[in-house]
């Protein structure tokens, strides 16, 4: 497995070699569409986040509802099964 995943890492690290060059012939406006899409990409896999103001709000609005709605177990599970199904 060691030599498998080996293997992987190499191949990995080919495949960003070859990114990276293809990005360096980019013009200076796509180069900066693809920054923010992989600043976007690792935002979005970082643990550490920020709320913005507008989800601040909207989080304590619903935390301040006398009776707040909660999914049952039949929905949780229905959203699942689409998901597994899909």
């Amino acid at each position: 497995m060691a030599a498998g995943g080996h293997r992987c890492y190499i191949y990995g690290m080919t495949i960003l070699k070859k990114f990276v060059a293809f990005a360096e012939t980019l013009s200076a406006e796509e180069r900066r569409e693809v920054e923010s899409l992989l600043a976007s990409i690792m935002y979005g896999r970082s643990v550490e986040f920020e709320l913005t103001a507008e989800e601040e709000a909207e989080l304590d609005r619903r935390m301040a509802e006398p009776d707040p709605e909660y999914a049952g177990p039949e929905e949780i599970e229905a959203i699942f099964r689409r998901y597994r199904e899909a």
